[in-house]
């Protein structure tokens, strides 16, 4: 629950009412009884999704497992929706039934003037020299797990990238200094059990099924939530430099009271999800797409070796311009959030259809970054389109929606980077890698974009000179 002032001529009622499944007066296709189209969407979610642009235009009815949706496609519908200048458009009421089942009240299940006055609790966590700080934290984490890949055959990325980000979290976010030590491996499994909990079908949080991805997952966050709010009275008085002390140290701007042990703890958790998953999810497919593309591979690594360090400080992240460009490229083809979820409050008009009000909107970055009205060649992988002389990300203000857009854009966004551009750094002076000959992955989608055969790569160890 909240701790934001609310005026009192805000109507909340809409957090009440149904899911309105009254859809039938829009084009679309609702597919199979109760499930819907899911099964397609997993199978191919950009060939489901041109499917239906192609057939109905960018607004059409959609089923999915248990829900009917909008389905709102492309660079115009990420503006109307984003934007959201009449305040009609609830991310709270669009994620209540998926993520808000594990991370409600977290940062992107808020709304409006809540959301806007809960951001502030963040104000410290993302200033320069809380970045500066977590960038030294996160070096020796990196160093230590990068350098014992040497030697390792039959090498998966997925689940060693995984294991580095992790530690790397024990420190940045929760100050756990040995990020190897027990604590924090009881941590990090009950962050792995929550995340995998969301893919659970039998959704039942009950004794008798202890067994089901579901009902771990929600043991997991509550073992994860008990953790941190333990932690709090003690951070409140310390002089860390991790994220969770500053969140516990935080001000109200209303009151100059803390914010909430409620309010910390929903944050932190849905901040380790946030952080971690998506960037091990964008970096997946980074080291796919270098390893598929040498040349660019080389590019990434003499600007790395031009640095002159072995491990990159907060004041080389900015300089780092062929790494953002590769960054940007590989979530432009392939997001960490596929499907973006809101629900609308009143009724309204979406490309010439009525929406009524409590009707969920399904909009998916995932094709409108392939869309070839916006993109040159939009499946090659083409760093250079974010340079400065092509600027091709430009041509619609919403085009790339990799972070989200408008009040809910991406808070940790430059955190983001600062994770890919240190990982990487130390990689391309460690190694030269590639992927298996004819590299075609079958790619998962749920909870989190990623090779189904976690990636295998070929590891080359490079002498420094």
């Amino acid at each position: 629950m909240s701790t934001a002032p609310v005026e009192a001529s805000v109507d909340l009622s809409y957090k009440l009412k149904p899911n309105n499944y009254d859809l039938g007066h829009i084009p679309g296709e609702y597919g199979l009884p109760v499930v819907g189209r899911t099964f397609a969407l997993f199978k191919d979610f950009y060939g489901l999704v041109d499917d239906q642009y192609k057939k109905y235009g960018p607004v059409s009815r959609i089923g999915l497992i248990g829900v009917k949706s909008v389905l709102a496609v492309g660079p115009e519908m990420n503006k109307l929706v984003f934007l959201d200048r009449d305040r009609n458009f609830s991310a709270e009421m669009g994620f209540r039934d998926t993520l808000g089942q594990f991370y409600g009240g977290g940062l992107l299940m808020r709304d409006f003037d809540d959301h806007r006055f809960q951001r502030r609790i963040f104000q410290s966590a993302f200033k320069n020299e809380a970045m500066s700080h977590y960038t030294a934290l996160m070096n020796p984490v990196m160093a230590s797990n990068i350098g014992s890949w040497k030697n390792r055959k039959d090498f998966l990325f997925f689940p060693n990238v995984k294991e580095t980000l992790l530690d790397a979290a024990a420190t940045i976010f929760l100050g756990i200094e040995d990020f190897k030590g027990p604590e924090a491996k009881r941590i990090s499994q009950s962050f792995i059990r929550t995340s995998e909990g969301m893919t659970g079908i039998i959704r039942w949080d009950n004794p008798l099924v202890p067994f089901a991805k579901w009902r771990k997952g929600m043991v997991a966050k509550r073992v994860m939530e008990d953790f941190l709010r333990a932690q709090i009275p003690a951070r409140r008085k310390s002089n860390g430099k991790d994220m969770f002390t500053f969140l516990c140290q935080e001000k109200r701007p209303d009151t100059n009271d803390y914010f909430s042990d409620q309010d910390i703890v929903v944050h932190i958790n849905f901040l380790l999800f946030a952080a971690h998953d998506t960037t091990t999810s964008n970096l997946c497919y980074i080291m796919q797409y270098l390893g598929q593309n040498p040349e660019w591979q080389e590019r990434a690594r003499a600007e790395a070796q031009a640095v002159g360090k072995d491990v990159l400080e907060f004041s080389d992240i900015d300089k780092m311009v062929v790494m953002d460009n590769i960054h940007h490229e590989a979530l432009r083809m392939n997001p960490s959030v596929q499907m973006m979820m809101r629900r609308t409050i009143k009724e309204c008009e979406m490309g010439g259809y009525r929406i009524p009000a409590n009707t969920l909107v399904s909009i998916p970055p995932a094709y409108s970054h392939r869309m070839e009205e916006y993109w040159t060649n939009p499946n090659k992988f083409d760093p250079d389109r974010w340079s400065p002389a092509r600027a091709e990300c430009k041509g619609h203000p919403f085009q790339f929606v990799g972070f989200g857009g408008g009040a809910h854009k991406c808070i940790g966004m430059h955190f983001a980077g600062m994770i890919v551009k240190t990982f990487l750094h130390q990689m391309l002076l460690n190694y030269r890698w590639r992927t298996p000959e004819g590299y075609d992955p079958i790619q998962r989608t749920v909870p989190l974009p990623k090779q189904e055969d976690n990636l295998p790569l070929i590891l080359e160890p490079l002498t420094k000179s």
